[in-house]
């Protein structure tokens, strides 16, 4: 085979800096989140996690909607065009927020941008391969690894907020998410766009354009009524879950099989992200006001240490994508449910480890900061026996005529992790009576250690599912 064979599309490094700047400013807006509410606003620890967990669960729900209007309607192109402005929008927004009457409208904004450009721009790189194309595995891989050097890069905006303030670094999210649509411009010449998926017109499309506005209204009307929210998701929750189980009895006995395996993944799922999601939130805070900031002579801020997840993520990802294809060689390669138990296994562990970490504070009261990186090492290898692998299982697993569907609803569910996120975070909300140190960490510990509680029951409770569904099991495709 020449070279040529070998060379990706040409349209690979422009879609893989707009999706790097746009995990930039997601980070930089969601890592910071919480405490900006705690300490630009003052909002108490409980109506910060909310708030949080609100925006978290309908950044990741709203790609749903935004998918099905580009498979519909919009086409990719024009999908990621609106999502990328209302992206730059956002985050303008929410450097202008110190007008409280912007916050609101601010975090809605980022969450329909979310949605419209997050699903898209990956399924407009499938589009830029044949389906048997055999680059297509490593320029997604590739693709991967853009979207965590965005996360890593996000790690410098603390550095930024210590500087020059809250707004210009909020601000910079704006700017990054300007060069990332720069970048899809410039690379339109060389991008594949299927006319077919564009199928409206200008009336219409500025029609939608009307509705995206009213969604944003209607979302900030959500993120300001958190009871409200709190009630209306998990109720749609439920609707949701009630409809997987009659779509699961519908189909004929092989398929049935199969999704109930799905849909014991997609659950399971739920619990790990409400877990990994502590990253910004209780884990945020945490390291925030209690973690020792010095290491080696350098000087850390609270957002390095969840951008060290993407670093990780970067270092560990080709290899573990070895070990899943050397085990597969030699037929050895684990079922996709043990491979969720282990992932929400090691996520307990990191919780674990965050747990003991606050019973070894120094003479200042403070935590040691490699605590916390081998915490979030071992919730790094839960996420990658958990997240790639549950992608994988969904084009396994599902019905053909089901995929793009279930592959919605799998993404769905990690929304509803970020909801339940919020709920468990007030385990660790510190109230205004803990003025101790001592006290601080007292919260903190009980609360790691029931995150860490949970994710092992839940991981014992899958084995168990795992050992009744075995003999199903044998007869389906390993990831």
């Amino acid at each position: 085979m020449d070279a040529a064979t070998y060379r990706h599309p040409k349209a690979l490094p422009f879609l893989f800096l707009t999706e790097l700047w746009e995990r930039f400013g997601l980070y930089v807006a969601q890592g910071l989140l919480v405490l900006y509410m705690t300490e630009y606003y003052g909002f108490s620890d409980n109506t910060s996690y909310s708030i949080s967990g609100i925006f978290a669960g309908l950044v990741y729900i709203s790609p749903f909607i935004g998918g099905f209007l580009a498979d519909k309607l919009l086409g990719f192109k024009t999908a990621i065009i609106w999502g990328g402005l209302f992206l730059v929008l956002g985050y303008a927004l929410l450097a202008l927020s110190s007008i409280n009457a912007v916050f609101y409208p601010a975090l809605a904004t980022i969450i329909i941008g979310n949605g419209l450009l997050k699903p898209n721009i990956s399924s407009l790189l499938g589009t830029q391969y044949t389906s048997d194309d055999p680059r297509r595995d490593s320029g997604f891989t590739i693709f991967y690894i853009g979207i965590n050097i965005g996360a890593a890069l996000s790690g410098l905006s603390g550095y930024v907020r210590n500087a020059f303030g809250w707004q210009i670094t909020f601000a910079l999210a704006s700017v990054g998410m300007i060069i990332g649509l720069i970048a899809f411009f410039s690379g339109l010449k060389h991008i594949k766009i299927s006319q077919k998926t564009q199928r409206a017109g200008h009336k219409l499309k500025f029609q939608l354009f009307l509705y995206c506005i009213l969604a944003i209204i209607g979302v900030s009307f959500l993120l300001r009524i958190q009871v409200l929210a709190n009630w209306l998701l998990p109720c749609t929750g439920i609707v949701l879950l009630v409809f997987l189980i009659v779509l699961t009895l519908q189909q004929n006995a092989e398929y049935r099989k199969r999704m109930m395996v799905l849909n014991t993944l997609i659950i399971s799922s739920i619990i790990f992200w409400m877990l990994f999601l502590q990253l910004f939130n209780s884990a945020n805070l945490y390291i925030d006001r209690l973690v020792d900031k010095n290491l080696l002579g350098l000087h850390l801020t609270t957002t390095v240490f969840y951008a060290s997840e993407g670093i990780f993520i970067i270092l560990l990802g080709p290899l573990f994508a070895w070990i899943w294809h050397a085990l597969g060689r030699n037929n050895k390669n684990p079922s996709p449910v043990t491979k969720f138990v282990f992932g929400i296994f090691f996520a307990g562990l990191g919780f674990l480890v965050l747990g003991f970490s606050t019973m070894f504070p120094n003479t200042q009261g403070l935590i040691n900061p490699l605590w916390v990186f081998f915490s979030y090492l071992l919730i790094t290898i839960g996420e990658l026996l958990l997240s790639p692998i549950g992608l994988s299982a969904v084009t396994m697993l599902a019905p053909t005529n089901l995929i793009g569907m279930m592959m919605g609803i799998w993404f769905v569910a990690t929304g509803f992790g970020g909801i339940f996120a919020g709920w468990i975070a007030k385990l660790s909300s510190v109230p205004d009576s803990a003025q101790t140190v001592a006290q601080k960490l007292a919260i903190y510990q009980n609360a790691f250690f029931d995150y860490a509680y949970l994710a092992f029951f839940v991981a014992i409770i899958l084995l168990f599912v795992q050992l009744g569904i075995k003999q199903r099991l044998t007869k389906l495709p390993h990831c």
